[in-house]
């Protein structure tokens, strides 16, 4: 079922069903250096970017990241138009308030740095779920992202944060520039909050899809992320490929998800891992890349 891409003109850029035209002056300024995530994420791609970045698509209208946790490609990318979504809730608001209020996060943050210790920690793990002020929110969000233990963002069947936390000696809570970079780079993404399946499938966009590995930890919103799941998320690539788009897909290197594939090209490669919810299962990893172009 895979395709040879055509080689053509840039193609009109668009969101949904409206054609956007992005002038030079929109698109993110040219920095002396790359914005890298601001989220340590379970899954994280940093390691395996070289390999992502040569496999996308020679051309293609938006880029679209329907699980996107740190965001590490898009990141790398920089790509002039975005459409990312995720179904975690306060990852989604702490994107945006980044995008939208950077400064008030740095100043948000600032003071978190100045009282960080166990029981502000216990405070932010209460205050994630009572803060109505988005800013404020994302700052939180942050400081327990690089707080808590392994990086790991879990919640319970209540929805609950339950991380305890880390031992780190000198968290870096605050990194200002990098903020600052993510912020200009994201300014023309449009972010969601929603599972993949809310996306309709669009003609010529590329989607990166990473959700939780089949047979690994899946407990970012206290659902999980099971067999079914994955069947369904198999079926939506092929809506993606049946609609003219392009889609390649991050996964564990199991039999079943060879099989949901098949007709697809899949590959593998070896990623590190160093953000885990245990600590024995960080290290090197075979896991596979599935496209449906060439």
């Amino acid at each position: 079922m895979s395709r040879k891409q055509k080689l053509h003109e840039p193609l009109p850029l668009d969101f949904d069903d409206v054609l956007t035209a992005i002038s030079d002056e929109q698109r993110p300024a040219e920095t002396s250096f790359s914005a890298r995530p601001f989220l340590k994420w379970v899954g994280g791609k940093r390691s395996i970017l070289d390999e992502l970045i040569r496999r996308l698509p020679t051309t293609y209208t938006t880029y679209c990241e329907l699980f996107l946790g740190g965001g590490a490609l898009y990141f790398a990318v920089k790509p002039a138009l975005a459409y990312l979504s995720d179904v975690n809730f306060h990852l989604i608001v702490t994107f945006e308030a980044v995008r939208d209020d950077v400064e008030g996060v740095i100043r948000e943050l600032t003071i978190h740095s100045a009282h960080h210790s166990k029981p502000y920690f216990l405070e932010g793990r209460e205050k994630i779920f009572t803060e109505t002020d988005s800013t404020k929110l994302a700052a939180w969000f942050i400081y327990l992202n690089k707080t808590c233990y392994n990086g790991l963002y879990r919640v319970n069947k209540a929805g609950k944060f339950n991380v305890p936390m880390g031992s780190y000696k000198d968290p870096t809570i605050l990194d200002e520039d990098n903020l600052r970079l993510c912020a200009q780079v994201l300014k023309n993404a449009d972010i969601r909050q929603h599972d993949f399946a809310q996306k309709k499938p669009q003609k010529d966009a590329f989607y990166y899809v990473d959700p939780p590995y089949h047979k690994t930890y899946s407990g970012y919103d206290g659902t999980g992320f099971g067999d079914e799941q994955h069947k369904n998320l198999a079926l939506f690539c092929r809506k993606i490929d049946a609609a003219g788009g392009f889609f390649m897909m991050s996964n564990s290197d199991t039999p079943f998800i060879r099989g949901l594939y098949d007709g697809f090209a899949i590959e593998t490669v070896s990623a590190s891992r160093s953000v885990s919810c245990k600590g024995g299962q960080r290290g090197k990893e075979q896991e596979l890349l599935v496209r449906n172009y060439e």
